[in-house]
């Protein structure tokens, strides 16, 4: 089951996409924007985590939850460690049960986005900054003073004598 930003009703735009077999989910991926997909652990030609893993390489920034009956704690602990999945979920599940986990899931991953876009946007900024500093100290170490202009009021140079 592939989710994109609004597969619940509290999101806008709802579109979910389910796909019959894992190399139909990898296709899909391969060429549209996901928010989100879910996987049973057990499928046929590839297990739930190769295919999460997959999914990752694709797309890092895809949420992904795994499903499954067995709650086998080597099968959990691969999923979370090769393919970084954000929940497991047991079966059966409850239906809110399901949807409060997409939620938190969702949310989740739009924290995670836009901390990401923040830090870029500061390491950025602050390349901005540590250009401009160099070149105000290579412009202080050719002409001393220049660096520390006196302006008036109207915006003119005051000259010292």
């Amino acid at each position: 089951m592939l989710l994109n930003a609004a597969a619940l009703p509290a999101l806008p735009d709802p579109q979910l996409t389910a796909c019959t077999s894992p190399v139909k989910a990898l296709e899909h991926v391969a060429n549209h924007h996901v928010d989100l997909v879910i996987s049973d652990y057990r499928m046929p030609v590839m297990d739930g985590v190769s295919f999460l893993t997959r999914v990752k390489e694709l797309q890092p920034d895809t949420a992904r939850i795994i499903l499954s009956a067995c709650a086998d704690m080597e099968g959990i602990v691969r999923a979370i460690n090769e393919a970084g999945i954000f929940r497991f979920v047991s079966k059966p599940w409850s239906d809110a049960e399901l949807k409060a986990i997409v939620m938190q899931v969702l949310a989740h991953r739009e924290l995670l986005v836009e901390n990401r876009r923040l830090a870029d946007q500061v390491r950025c900024q602050e390349g901005v900054i540590s250009r401009q500093q160099l070149e105000l100290a290579r412009l202080e170490a050719e002409s001393p003073g220049i660096t520390r202009v006196r302006w008036t009021e109207d915006g003119g140079v005051l000259l010292e004598d």
